[in-house]
């Protein structure tokens, strides 16, 4: 039996909070988007084999404007939920907002159906829509998300929590709380306002000489005369400076004395926990840790970035540009159906597969390959590439646009020298010159005479200097 249920969205706009406000993320998807269209989109027929697509100015500038775009939504789409909800309205693929439609998923026996449902309406289906969920993060029948956010969500609530409580626990010791208690006195004798007082008594009539002081006039105009020298040498500036110290002077009560409270200390293995959390991330994301950060500053290119962590980075890479350019491909032929219709001839086209094979439009990534350039010049030397080739990585691997692409020497390639593009000799080329070792011998001795010619005409001239 069929069992349908609609995908909450409630969890998919915690799942899309959770994407766009860590920065590990952010730069997960970034690195993984900058190496797919480093070198941009590009197009062709026939299975790339040797239909190659012409590009016209209109195309050119649809790349820019929408297709480039929408990859990186396309991209953050799929890690967030692991599939992506596609508007193709007025032919213009677009990525549809969080909010803006209901998604009913119906769980067959070895497939999903999917419906875009409208909010506004429960019943009403939104047109031009189309759900690709063929990158293998698809919801559990039970309406769990499998995408790779999903996965590194717990760690992250972790991570966030152990920043919160280093940060009140820095708190904490920033706002210096003092503590008093009550100083126990060897003196067994009680002491007056410590140990005991008097109760007032507002009824009594006879006042006595120790309840009272004297202070005259002569008394009230010394203290006067003091404070206005006082005011005098120290300026008002410190008058006021003093009232405020003594705002924060606190007097303690009789018998107590200030003490040392606990003190908070941080964590000794914060760095090492947030290094571990930080590579579970990436890792689950297939980008290492390394090319984000590194011991000693890093990044990309530094030295703690090992080869077998460019392996890893690149089967991402190559698992991403397969996934997303059959999605792009698939998009494409929907949006320009009427014009590749146009250039079919239905009469001469027997087998309906083959003709999608051969007149469909595949759009694939010419991503950037994972090597040097020395490789690249040693594929040249030995023949296997052409220099064309070698060209268009070559520049592509400093990060030079392709229109600085030098294009005089495209077809035959630079002139060979002993310093540029030497190649080894062929045996057919040592047999033309005289034969391998015979002709090094030759060489070497031809030299060696015309040395000693050379030196047979100094010694002579300097003989006729001497005369």
């Amino acid at each position: 039996m069929n069992r349908s249920f609609k995908v909450p969205l409630e969890s998919m706009n915690y799942l899309h909070s959770c994407f766009v406000q860590d920065p590990i993320l952010h730069m997960c998807s970034h690195l993984i988007a900058s190496q797919l269209l480093n070198n941009g989109i590009s197009f062709c027929k026939g299975g790339c084999r040797d239909k190659k697509m012409e590009v016209n100015a209109k195309l050119r500038s649809e790349v820019e404007d929408i297709w480039i775009p929408f990859t990186k939504d396309l991209l953050d789409q799929v890690l967030c939920f692991g599939f992506a909800v596609v508007s193709v309205k007025n032919n213009v693929p677009q990525i549809m907002n969080i909010g803006q439609y209901h998604l009913e998923i119906t769980v067959e026996q070895s497939s999903y159906t999917y419906r875009v449902m409208n909010v506004s309406s429960v019943e009403d289906e939104i047109p031009n829509t189309i759900v690709f969920d063929q990158f293998g993060f698809r919801i559990t029948p039970m309406g769990q998300f499998t995408s790779l956010v999903h996965k590194v969500v717990p760690r992250l609530l972790f991570l966030k929590r152990l920043r919160e409580t280093a940060v009140a626990m820095e708190v904490r010791r920033a706002e210096n709380t003092v503590f008093t208690e009550i100083q126990e006195s060897a003196n067994a004798e009680k002491k007056e306002g410590v140990d005991y007082d008097f109760y007032a008594d507002s009824n009594t009539s006879q006042i006595t000489e120790d309840m009272r002081f004297q202070r005259n006039k002569g008394n009230v105009s010394i203290l006067n005369q003091q404070m206005d020298l006082y005011d005098k040498f120290l300026g008002k500036k410190h008058a006021k400076k003093a009232e405020k110290t003594l705002e924060n002077v606190v007097p303690l009560p009789n018998g107590q004395h200030l003490v040392s409270g606990p003190q908070n200390t941080g964590r000794g293995d914060y760095g090492g926990i947030h290094k571990t959390l930080i590579e579970d991330v990436c890792s689950t994301l297939g980008v290492p840790r390394s090319m984000i950060m590194a011991e000693g500053g890093g990044g990309l290119g530094s030295k703690s970035d090992t080869e077998g962590q460019h392996e890893v980075f690149q089967a991402t890479v190559l698992f991403w540009k397969k996934k997303l350019g059959m999605v792009l491909s698939h998009l494409y032929n929907i949006i320009h159906k009427q014009e590749i219709k146009k250039g079919i001839d239905f009469t001469k086209e027997k087998d309906v597969h083959e003709a999608k094979l051969n007149h469909s439009v595949q759009v694939f990534f010419p991503v950037t390959p994972f090597v040097s350039n020395e490789t690249l010049r040693t594929l040249y030397e030995q023949g296997v590439i052409e220099f064309r080739t070698y060209a268009k990585y070559a520049i592509a691997n400093v990060s030079l646009p392709i229109e600085d692409l030098n294009t005089k020497f495209l077809a035959k390639g630079p002139p060979i020298d002993e310093l540029l593009f030497e190649r080894p000799p062929t045996p057919e080329v040592q047999m033309q010159n005289g034969g391998g070792a015979n002709s090094n011998s030759k060489r070497k001795a031809s030299e060696g005479k015309k040395g000693g010619e050379k030196k047979q005409k100094k010694t002579n001239s300097e003989t006729t200097a001497l005369k």
